[in-house]
């Protein structure tokens, strides 16, 4: 994970809350449709679930989980490349 990339150079925001694990996988599987391949996603997540359901949904899904800041809640996924 590339620990350099921030919040202002990301390409799209989505604040999920408290959101359980289908619930936060869905958007943010709804979210990344809209998305071109190589844009970047903050995801804002605080349930205690949400760090190991975005890194299995990343490897299911093949879109890079490019940072993870679990204290913060705050993750950063790229959409995949063809």
């Amino acid at each position: 994970m590339d620990s350099t990339l921030s919040t202002n150079q990301t390409d799209r925001i989505l604040d999920l809350g408290t959101k359980g694990c289908s619930r936060l996988l869905e958007d943010i599987t709804d979210a990344m449709q809209d998305m071109k391949p190589g844009q970047t996603l903050l995801v804002l997540a605080n349930d205690p679930a949400a760090p190991l359901d975005i890194k299995v949904w990343s490897r299911t899904t093949k879109n890079p989980l490019l940072q993870a800041d679990i204290a913060a809640g705050r993750f950063i996924l790229q959409k995949k490349t063809a």
